[in-house]
């Protein structure tokens, strides 16, 4: 199966440009939405997140995802450690959901591919690339977080720069530029190479 990576920083717009490829007939795994659920279904992962963090990390079964934030992004060695427990979960999840999937080719949406090493595993690469403070702007909008948290988790990413030079095609996610002429065009040179 063809494996395309499409991965952007926080409030790229990764989800929005993964819905328009969805139209498309191409089916996208949600690498950071399946992490989360594996939260709250892995019991081997929940048990390494309470030995990581104690037991207020989980309230009635549901992973605290904004105390889980703010100890990750304050503290590199944590962050680390909960990359090393879901990224190879996460890798799993996609190769199976992967053999099973019948399109021409299929889509991996991550926010971290390339500093994960996933991107390695990829056919090919896409990054969404947006000015900083749309970024900001998107994500608090999204979830509610401040703009110094935001910013935190920005610095924890590779900037759009890191991506755009290792990616074969970059989508421009501004609100100026359409957005749809630019899938349509690398959805079309995607079937090419197929």
């Amino acid at each position: 199966m063809f494996k395309v990576g499409l991965s952007g920083g926080i409030g790229s717009g990764k989800t929005t440009v993964s819905k328009v490829f969805q139209t498309l007939g191409i089916p996208v795994f949600y690498a950071d939405a399946t992490v989360k659920s594996l939260y709250e279904t892995d019991t081997r992962l929940q048990e390494a997140m309470v030995n990581l963090f104690g037991p207020t990390i989980y309230e009635q079964g549901q992973l605290q995802t904004q105390v889980l934030a703010r100890h990750i992004f304050n503290d590199d060695r944590l962050l680390q450690e909960v990359n090393a427990l879901t990224h190879p979960l996460a890798a799993r999840a996609f190769t199976v959901w992967t053999q099973a999937q019948k399109a021409p080719y299929v889509l991996l949406e991550a926010a971290i591919l390339f500093e994960s090493g996933m991107a390695a595993e990829m056919d090919l690469m896409i990054s969404i690339s947006a000015a900083e403070s749309v970024r900001i702007t998107r994500a608090a909008q999204r979830d509610g977080s401040s703009e110094e948290e935001i910013r935190q988790r920005i610095s924890k990413q590779w900037s759009d720069e890191q991506r755009n030079a290792k990616a074969d095609y970059v989508i421009i996610n501004d609100n100026k530029e359409a957005l749809l002429p630019q899938i349509i065009t690398i959805h079309e040179k995607i079937l090419t190479l197929i």
